[in-house]
């Protein structure tokens, strides 16, 4: 075949293919740009939500700062002895303007660890000296505040009954000790409704309602925008309210904010509540002592940040078309460029696999170099072709492997001494069965009956060397080496013996004998210059020869010598005895198979 003129080269193909590599490289770079701008509205996000958070601690911070600093000024000015707790006119002089200059406060106390002292009402502007029940009573001893029951020495937030009804209420309370010694306590009492409403100021996220609220030990609320009203002192829980996504806050099932990144200290996460999903955000407050957890937090709408969302799913779904795109056109050119390759490899597999007859002519393509390829490919195919004919043929003529060799070439068909297992069969009175038969009769019956023999040597690998009249010569282990030589060669002869009996050939029953022995002999090409044959001579054919003709004085139909029989370990034998051969001197222990 020649090859076409016009052909173009190579590189116009490999530009092709790398053109098809910038496609997927650029997608990638694509996704790369996505995961990066995805990113980038997470962290936005995320900014931005941790601005609100921050937003509401600061409001919730600005809100109790104050009463804690007056709160510890009057702890200290009482432990100094500029504030007699006794002089009850100071005292309330001292807790008026206390309390006129944070609305915030509902009530400042000092006790003493008796459960007695002085309460100041906002609301009232009146000071009392009233006598705690031993329940309500702040636990002090002297000289010692225990952290567990008492406040700390810079103070602690605890939700504590009032003195006027018992409805709880968030109060500063912090030690003091006096001029004489005594240890007792201030305490301020909150009002919320200022918390409230700073937290409901400007509560608005995008255009979205945004609900601020603080919670302690998640339950109880202490700052929300529904209590900005609230008359009164008391803390409802997170059930009390008309707030149905913070009545779930324990209850709901929380998922993952995945469009958020992560943000120090603050929890995000997404709320499955009966009215619908929210955000929120929960943030611990650490910056003061509380008796327990208090936590500030912010939950909204979700389609608050779904523009966002939006616009990054828009453009995904463009750089997605995009990438398919390029994915498809890079495919689509590498498989038209790869396919002549393609081509050649699996024709390259049928060659290795023998099966040339399976082996269609590439056809000659217009790349140069893939062209010339296939063209050398398929002169090589016709010459293989041509060498199996000849090798088929010269295969009826001798064996198939030794073909193979003389074909080849390797020198291994050369004579090399080697050790190997000889089986010799010959055809029990096939010469009066002749007698009685045409030539062509002869030959059909013999033609049948080595088809079959010859069949069962080759399924154990052996190869048989000659055709001797009504006789075979055939050998294991030569010239393709077999460790277990010598029980494929006893297998073989029990197949044919099997076989025979079993069947008829050209209308005859027949019947073999068969001798085998295992030693080294000589294999290889012999002969005349111009004409050779391959074989095997030497001690180890003699003998095994003339085992086969020993089965007539005993009666056996197959004998094999003790070098044989030394290398099997699978199939019992019968010892026949140290036997003479002619034409040695030594005698060879004879066996024959254990059931024959």
């Amino acid at each position: 075949m020649q090859i076409w003129k016009g052909s173009i080269g190579i590189a116009t193909v490999l530009t092709l293919i790398f053109g098809g590599l910038v496609a997927v490289s650029t997608g990638a770079l694509l996704l790369l740009s996505l995961n990066n701008a995805f990113e980038a509205t997470r962290s936005s996000l995320g900014s931005r939500l941790e601005t609100l958070i921050h937003d509401a601690a600061q409001q919730s911070h600005a809100f109790f700062e104050p009463m804690e600093v007056h709160a510890r000024w009057l702890s200290q000015e009482i432990a100094d002895g500029g504030i007699d707790p006794e002089n009850q006119t100071r005292l309330e002089s001292v807790l008026t303007g206390v309390v006129s200059t944070l609305p915030q406060i509902a009530a400042v106390s000092f006790q003493y660890p008796d459960g007695t002292g002085f309460f100041y009402d906002a609301q009232t502007r009146a000071m009392q000296r009233v006598v705690w029940p031993e329940n309500w009573r702040i636990r002090l001893n002297r000289g010692e505040v225990n952290p567990q029951t008492s406040p700390r020495s810079e103070g602690i937030w605890v939700l504590r009954p009032s003195v006027m009804d018992g409805t709880p209420a968030s109060t500063f309370i912090i030690p003091a000790r006096t001029p004489t010694g005594d240890v007792g306590a201030v305490a301020v009492r909150v009002d919320p409704s200022p918390l409230s409403k700073s937290l409901a100021t400007n509560a608005t996220f995008r255009g979205y309602e945004l609900v601020r609220f603080l919670l302690f030990n998640n339950r109880i609320v202490l700052g929300h925008p529904q209590l900005q009203n609230l008359d009164g002192v008391s803390r409802p829980s997170i059930e009390d309210l008309d707030d149905p996504y913070l009545k779930q806050l324990d209850k709901g099932e929380r998922f993952e904010l995945a469009i958020v990144g992560e943000i120090p200290g603050v929890e995000t996460f997404v709320l499955q509540a009966d009215e619908g999903e929210r955000v929120f955000a929960l943030m611990s407050d650490t910056s003061r002592e509380a008796g327990g957890e208090l936590a500030v937090g912010v939950h909204f709408d979700p389609q608050a940040g779904a523009a966002e969302f939006n616009r990054l799913i828009s453009v995904a779904a463009i750089g997605g078309a995009l990438l398919i795109s390029s994915i498809m056109v890079a495919f689509f050119l590498g498989r038209r460029a790869a396919a002549p390759m393609k081509r050649l490899a699996d024709a390259a597999q049928l060659v290795q696999n023998n099966e040339l007859d399976r082996v269609k002519p590439l056809p000659v393509g217009s790349v140069k170099e893939l062209a010339a390829a296939a063209t050398a490919f398929n002169s090589m195919v016709d010459g293989l072709k041509e060498r199996i004919k000849i090798r088929d043929l010269f295969g009826k003529y001798v064996p198939q492997d030794v073909a193979t060799l003389l074909l080849s070439d390797d020198t291994t068909a050369e004579p090399r001494n080697t050790e190997a297992t000889v089986l010799f069969l010959d055809i029990v009175g096939f010469s009066s069965i002749s007698e009685n038969l045409s030539p062509a009769a002869v030959v059909e019956t013999m033609n049948a009956f080595f088809s079959d023999a010859v069949k069962l040597i080759e399924i154990e690998q052996g190869m048989v060397i000659q055709f001797q009249g009504d006789a075979i010569l055939a050998v294991f282990n030569v010239p393709i080496e077999r460790e277990d030589h010598a029980s494929s060669a006893i297998r073989a002869a029990l197949s044919i013996i099997e076989t025979i009996k079993q069947q008829d050939y050209a209308g005859h029953k027949l019947e073999c004998r068969i001798g085998i022995n295992t030693g080294p002999l000589v294999a290889g090409a012999i002969g005349a210059h111009d004409r050779l044959s391959y074989t095997v001579y030497g001690d180890a054919v003699n003998v095994a020869a003339r085992l086969e003709q020993m089965n007539k004085e005993f009666g056996t139909r197959i004998l094999l010598s003790g070098s044989t029989a030394e290398l099997v370990e699978d199939i019992p034998f019968k010892m026949i005895g140290k036997l003479p051969i002619r034409g040695r001197e030594t005698a060879v222990d004879v066996f024959t198979l254990a059931d024959k």
